[in-house]
C-alpha cells in the first residue's frame, strides 16, 4: 500500500526568461535553461524562477513558508525571495489527494564572475530542491586551464 504524503514537496523548479503563475496555470517563456550569456557581469540581470509545490490533503489550511536563494559556487547568497502561503482545501479534494500550487518569482541579481550558480528552494525551513546554471560573458571564450607542457 502506498504511503500517504505528509509534507508539501517541491515537484519541479526551473529558471526561465520570464514566468507567471496565474489562475492555477504556469506561463513560461524561455524556460528550463541552464546557461546564460551576458554582455557585462557587472550589470544586473533579470530572470524568473518557476516552481510547483505538491500539497498533501493533511497539509492544507496551514501556513507554509517558501524561500528561494540564488547562490554562487561557494554557497554565498546573492539574492533571496520569501513568501508565506496557505493552500486551501477545496471540497472536491479527497483524503490522500495532492494539489499543486504554482509559483513564479522575478529575480534581479548581479553575478560577480563567470561560472556556476544555483537556485535553492527551501520549503518550511528545509532544502527541498535546487537547480544550477552557468554564467558566461558574451563573445568571450571560456577560460580553460593551460595544457601541461612536455619537456
Amino acid at each position: 500500500m502506498e504511503e500517504l504524503a505528509q509534507h508539501p514537496e517541491i515537484d519541479f523548479l526551473m529558471i526561465a526568461d520570464r514566468a507567471e503563475a496565474i489562475n492555477g496555470k504556469l506561463y513560461v517563456m524561455g524556460g528550463a535553461w541552464d546557461t546564460i550569456s551576458v554582455p557585462d557581469l557587472g550589470l544586473p540581470i533579470s530572470f524568473s524562477v518557476a516552481l510547483g509545490i505538491n500539497i498533501p490533503w493533511n497539509a492544507t489550511n496551514e501556513p507554509h513558508r517558501l524561500r528561494l536563494l540564488v547562490q554562487d559556487a561557494d554557497g554565498a547568497g546573492l539574492a533571496e525571495f520569501e513568501a508565506e502561503f496557505v493552500a486551501g482545501r477545496p471540497p472536491h479534494l479527497s483524503l490522500g489527494s495532492l494539489q499543486r500550487m504554482l509559483f513564479a518569482a522575478g529575480v534581479t541579481v548581479v553575478l560577480p564572475r563567470p561560472g556556476a550558480y544555483a537556485i535553492v528552494a527551501f520549503l518550511n525551513g528545509r532544502e527541498s530542491r535546487r537547480t544550477t546554471f552557468q554564467a558566461a560573458v558574451e563573445n568571450q571564450p571560456p577560460e580553460w586551464p593551460p595544457l601541461p607542457t612536455q619537456d
